[in-house]
């Protein structure tokens, strides 16, 4: 009875992630409006990136397109297109869908990105949500780029493309890794493809950081068909 009381205490000492309802915002929880679960005004409040790097999403110097990491070495990305900037409250929103389970923010994210994407919605055959491990998988219950993905409503019907993989290694994780360098070396061959693709091609993501994971999916899909890989990512980190 006493553990069956502690477990009650601790639950109810967690942040109320599930108790908004729907149609409130969700870092305010005033009624929603024009974005899914937020109201008009946190839209406004959340961070954008200015003059974004055409290639990788970041920071460009100023009166260039580029930032100067891709004007040195370009990626293999052909663009990528960020919605905000990884801050406060952004971070917020995707650490609840991503480590606390409320995939009520997917939709959210989606709205999100889906009007930084609209007009390349039109150019794009399929979306590829960045593939999970079969472990990390198994311990989260869900891949929170393919539940952002599903949630996209752009301006045309574009497929997911369900056939791309993780390989079965258990890398680490992205964030535990200190430099670029062991970044790409984690990710080197860690994605398969199960099948052809064609076209262009939309990798979905909700945080790119320094682009390693990305650009190693974009080379399998280059090898599997697609004729050009972008990347549309809720945020990205400074």
């Amino acid at each position: 009875m006493r553990i069956v009381r502690s477990a009650l205490r601790a639950f109810f000492a967690k942040p109320p992630i599930f108790r908004i309802p729907p149609g409130f915002c969700l870092l305010c929880d005033e009624p929603a409006r024009t974005i899914a679960n937020l109201c008009d005004a946190c839209a406004r409040s959340l961070p954008l990136i200015d003059d974004p790097c055409r290639r990788c999403g970041g920071w460009a110097v100023p009166g260039t397109a580029l930032c100067r990491l891709c004007a040195r070495r370009a990626p293999t990305v052909a663009r990528t297109l960020c919605a905000l900037a990884y801050a406060s409250p952004v971070s917020h929103l995707i650490g609840r869908l991503k480590f606390g389970g409320d995939l009520r923010v997917a939709p959210t994210l989606a709205n999100l990105l889906e009007k930084r994407c609209e007009i390349r919605a039109r150019e794009v055959d399929w979306l590829v949500p960045v593939p999970l491990g079969l472990p990390r998988l198994r311990s989260r219950g869900f891949n929170q780029a393919l539940e952002i993905a599903k949630e996209l409503k752009p301006n045309r019907p574009i497929p997911i493309a369900s056939f791309v993989h993780r390989r079965g290694q258990s890398d680490a994780p992205q964030s535990s890794l200190p430099t670029i360098g062991a970044r790409r070396s984690n990710v080197r061959d860690a994605f398969e493809v199960r099948g052809r693709l064609h076209g262009r091609v939309a990798i979905v993501d909700d945080v790119v950081t320094t682009g390693a994971t990305v650009n190693a999916l974009a080379k399998c899909l280059m090898h599997a068909g697609a004729q050009e890989v972008e990347v549309w990512a809720v945020a990205r980190t400074p």
